[in-house]
């Protein structure tokens, strides 16, 4: 799978440095390019994704979607100064997301990841995640406990598919949020509802209980298939072994 390329074009320092790291949390390879290494290279050879850094919605913000429109390359835009209007016009103008740069990078990595999953969707290297019993396979949108397929929703696979992606880190609610609601956000308690059906679906296929509810944050997937379903808020100087229950 080829490289994502980073374009940094007219954002600061700070931005770039902030998406690199980004990149690296999410086990994303990239490679840093000027736009006009990007527009050289060989279609074979070019990268499948652009992540394009920018000032804001300026005349070379501009001129750079135009060009990536015409090479039909899929294009994640990070912008340091964005109002409402300005993201619109640029979603409509081919980019595939938009975000800004004063956005927290785990919101801004897993939009980023969601991206990667969904433009790389036909490829058959897409490899299944595995923990302990419990099998989810992206290629074909199911879940498997053993050898038993899991009744999930459309929801319930993507909340699945989103902590997978990052396992053994806390997703919080607000990102889910953002990222499960098709036309406008998800409610928190809605969250909620899908983490526990999801829960308890896995549960009675008998799996272990994956996912675990962080208090006043969010979920974790615990890579080792052994959470206990919930922890403490972080920060919080109460017990492990008596955390309030959330769902």
């Amino acid at each position: 799978m080829r490289p994502i390329a980073v374009l940094p074009s007219t954002a600061g320092h700070a931005t770039a440095q902030m998406v690199f790291q980004v990149l690296i949390q999410q086990r994303l390879e990239y490679d840093v390019l000027s736009t006009a290494e990007f527009t050289r290279a060989q279609r074979a050879s070019r990268a499948s994704l652009v992540v394009a850094l920018v000032r804001g919605l300026d005349i070379p913000a501009i001129e750079l979607v135009r060009s990536l429109r015409e090479q039909l390359v899929p294009t994640f835009l990070v912008a340091e100064e964005l109002s409402e209007t300005d993201e619109v016009t640029l979603l409509h103008s081919g980019v595939y997301d938009v975000v800004r740069a004063g956005a927290s990078p785990q919101l801004i990595g897993a939009r980023l990841r969601t991206m990667f999953h969904h433009v790389h969707e036909g490829e058959p290297t897409r490899t299944p995640y595995q923990f302990a019993n419990v099998t989810v396979r992206p290629d074909h949108h199911e879940v498997h406990v053993d050898d038993n397929v899991v009744p999930v929703t459309r929801t319930e696979f993507r909340l699945l598919v989103l902590l997978a992606q990052q396992p053994d880190q806390v997703v919080s609610k607000d990102v889910l949020a953002e990222l499960l609601g098709d036309s406008r956000r998800m409610a928190p308690h809605a969250v909620e509802s899908h983490v526990s059906r999801l829960r308890n679906k896995i549960t009675a296929a008998g799996g272990p209980r994956l996912i675990e509810s962080v208090r006043g944050v969010g979920y974790r997937l615990k890579a080792n298939g052994n959470g206990n379903g919930n922890q403490p808020m972080v920060g919080s100087t109460s017990s492990p072994t008596a955390p309030h229950a959330e769902r």
